[in-house]
């Protein structure tokens, strides 16, 4: 029993900072983004944004249904929250912009639109406790995304952990000053 709750803890705290921050995390994620063809990237509306993550199925077989669930919900409630988009990121928001709160260092690795649809692939490291690789699919608009979602984490000593289900985006109003 300690075994299974140490995993889920585990789980838990390296998938929390799996969901690329919502920060203005490191630079150099927009450096490997010029690469790609952002020509169709729909442009967004730069102020506050609320995402929020839900979550439909975690593959760690070791677990019932209901220590999943709890994962799950404790996941998407840690990577949702509030994000400043500023004016400059709102033209082209860098990679941490979509996966929520929790790491930094995410980059794009592929990156498709045509009009409002739009694909990409995101991979984020954990300064030494992991990675996340993102796939996400869905629509964006000026205001509001919705994406499916695939996330793979690796996480040392307990393997590769994969999540599937949505995030959902949009703009709130201006950021708060200060």
């Amino acid at each position: 029993m300690m075994r299974i709750g140490v995993a889920s803890a585990a789980i838990f705290g390296m998938l929390a900072l799996a969901s690329c921050s919502g920060s203005n995390a490191d630079r150099d994620s927009n450096d490997d983004a010029a690469e790609l063809d952002f020509g169709a990237f729909v442009p967004m509306k730069a102020g506050l944004w609320e995402t929020e993550f839900r979550f439909d199925d975690i593959d760690v077989p070791t677990l019932g249904r209901s220590q999943k669930q709890q994962i799950m919900d404790e996941i998407a409630d840690s990577a949702s929250g509030r994000t400043c988009l500023s004016a400059a990121d709102a033209k082209r928001p860098p990679a941490d912009f979509f996966g929520g709160n929790g790491a930094e260092k995410c980059v794009y690795k592929a990156f498709e639109a045509a009009g409002r649809n739009v694909k990409m692939r995101l991979s984020c490291s954990m300064d030494g406790m992991g990675s996340a690789e993102m796939n996400l699919s869905g629509v964006m608009g000026s205001t509001q995304f919705k994406y499916d979602s695939k996330v793979d984490v690796r996480l040392p000593m307990i393997g590769k952990v994969k999540l599937t289900g949505n995030a959902t985006g949009k703009y709130v109003g201006a950021c708060p000053a200060g």
